[in-house]
């Protein structure tokens, strides 16, 4: 799986509080995530450069973030009609509009709020 550079660096950036929520309730800390993040930036997201430490903070907290991230649903409820994961080109801009659906799930709510 090839990281999108662009989602990785939003996520470390402006969108750290999707990190900061991701280690919630652990020992971790939001800028050891970060701090991982911001080294495969640094290396064109090759994962294979990752200390075993930096891999299991990589597979825990930043993996869950890039791929297969599941889809809040139409009323946020997880009910989507969908697939049940935002798809990964769209997944920038719902990182960006802090609205964690998929295509699906967003043209039912326009659909509902014009109806």
């Amino acid at each position: 799986m090839e990281i999108d550079l662009d989602l990785l660096a939003y996520l470390v950036g402006k969108g750290s509080r999707y990190i900061e929520g991701a280690v919630q309730g652990t020992t971790y800390l939001p800028r050891t995530v970060a701090g991982v993040g911001t080294y495969l930036l640094d290396n064109d997201g090759n994962v294979d450069l990752l200390t075993s430490k930096q891999q299991v903070t990589y597979d825990k907290f930043l993996k869950p973030l890039l791929f297969a991230v599941p889809c809040r649903g139409v009323a946020g409820d997880g009910v989507c009609p969908g697939t049940g994961l935002i798809e990964a080109d769209f997944l920038l801009k719902s990182y960006r509009d802090d609205v964690l659906c998929c295509r699906s799930c967003r043209a039912a709510k326009a659909a509902t709020a014009t109806a």
